[in-house]
């Protein structure tokens, strides 16, 4: 008591300061709760105008929602929608430029990073930038949760690579995958393997 009574002022201000941080720490996360609630309102918003068949004004409702939401689960899969509708109206630089321009954040979190990655490589597939998508698609296959996309994603990559005219990288992985009796692509990898190995090599 007699310590107590000596101390009585800082014990109480001690206590003061443990409730003023536990409830700053309640408000930070229920203020983050609502932000995310109410990003992931705005972006079904999008989507229902966008299936209404109005895509310019989806376009801008989910550009508006990035913007004002971003770093929230809802804003990754508008940035992912809004790239797609630019894949589907054959704008691919804009679909790429849309995720690389958080490719960092997205790209780290365990929920969108393979799809960030997996659509980055089919733009840059279809853009004929073959060693960027090869690149792609395997973050795409380290970022993978589940052995079966994994090995989805590497045999995009090794496709990709043959594109690119880099024929030992995708012999490589190919017959990685195909040494996989059990793997979810060992069939198609050998019978990619045996296409590359009976073609023969162009004269010089």
């Amino acid at each position: 008591m007699d310590w107590f009574n000596l101390h009585s002022r800082e014990v109480v201000w001690g206590g003061i300061a443990v409730v003023a941080l536990a409830a700053g720490g309640w408000f930070y996360n229920r203020s983050r709760e609502l932000k995310a609630e109410r990003a992931e309102k705005a972006y079904y918003q999008a989507v229902r105008t966008q299936a209404a068949g109005n895509l310019p004004l989806a376009e801008s409702d989910l550009k508006k929602m990035i913007q004002r939401y971003d770093g929230t689960p809802a804003s990754f899969q508008a940035r992912l929608q809004l790239a797609q509708n630019y894949y589907d109206q054959g704008k691919y630089q804009q679909g790429v430029d849309e995720l690389k321009s958080a490719e960092d954040k997205m790209g780290s979190s365990q929920d969108f990073g393979p799809s960030v990655h997996l659509v980055m490589g089919v733009g840059y597939e279809q853009l004929k930038k073959y060693p960027l998508a090869a690149d792609q698609y395997e973050k795409a296959s380290k970022a993978a949760r589940f052995d079966a996309d994994r090995q989805r994603y590497l045999i995009q990559a090794a496709t990709a690579y043959y594109l690119a005219g880099n024929k030992a990288k995708a012999k490589e992985i190919w017959t990685e995958l195909g040494a996989d009796s059990k793997g979810a692509v060992a069939g198609e990898a050998r019978v990619r393997l045996g296409e590359l190995t009976a073609t023969p090599e162009p004269k010089s």
